[in-house]
């Protein structure tokens, strides 16, 4: 049977069964199942819906709901704006931001960022303390940790900075061909890396900071060259 909330179609029912999907996906990243399932239903409605229609169709309650809707706000997930329902009552109403990139940008800003920069600090004094030939093995590991710390501080920046170029004049025409061009374009650079004939640690540094630059001009140009030829 089809969901209907105030006479208004919500989700087909053939759809429902996705919802479990999501919650799947939320949960393993660190967020609550009850977060998936509304992000879930905001994602596959085909209107914006109050938090009433939400706790109707998900069966929850409204203080579950509403810590939801807060969740999801806080990390960029969703949008709320005050517009008027079918019924024509003045309503708060929710829907899913269409750019996933900047819901992964916001997440990374407000939640992994801290994570990583506060284990690459760890790492940071434990190899100050590891300078003795007796730690060497050590060392060895804590550098490995350091150098992985720092690729995914790279990386992040680097979906932060696409995210965030989105409101540019100069970005904003071409973003959505860049987004899908994206993956293609990583895989052309890391096939681009060769055989290892320096140390591991040695190209890992190297890549490092070819990431941190998080898009140089010539980087740019090559990308934008390969967009053309598409």
């Amino acid at each position: 049977m089809t969901l209907e909330v105030n006479q208004g179609l919500i989700v087909e029912a053939e759809l429902l069964s996705e919802l479990s999907s999501f919650e799947n996906f939320f949960s393993r990243i660190g967020f609550k199942r009850i977060d998936g399932s509304v992000f879930g239903l905001l994602v596959l409605a085909k209107k914006p819906l109050t938090s009433e229609e939400i706790e109707q169709t998900l069966n929850l309650s409204q203080s579950a709901v509403s810590l939801s809707l807060k969740t999801l706000s806080h990390f960029g997930a969703i949008e709320t704006s005050g517009d008027r329902d079918q019924a024509g009552t003045k309503a708060r109403l929710h829907h899913a931001k269409e750019d996933s990139l900047s819901i992964v940008a916001s997440v990374f800003r407000k939640r992994e960022e801290e994570v990583i920069a506060d284990f690459k600090k760890m790492a940071q004094r434990v190899l100050e303390k590891s300078n003795s030939p007796e730690y060497a093995n050590r060392k060895k590991r804590m550098q490995s940790i350091l150098l992985t710390c720092e690729i995914a501080e790279s990386v992040m920046n680097f979906v932060i900075t696409m995210a965030q170029n989105k409101s540019k004049a100069e970005y904003l025409d071409h973003y959505e061909a860049m987004i899908k061009k994206l993956p293609r374009a990583l895989d052309l650079l890391s096939s681009s890396v060769g055989p290892l004939t320096v140390p591991l640690s040695d190209l890992t540094a190297s890549l490092t900071n070819n990431l941190k630059e998080n898009l140089t001009e010539k980087f740019k140009n090559n990308l934008k060259g390969f967009y053309e030829k598409r």
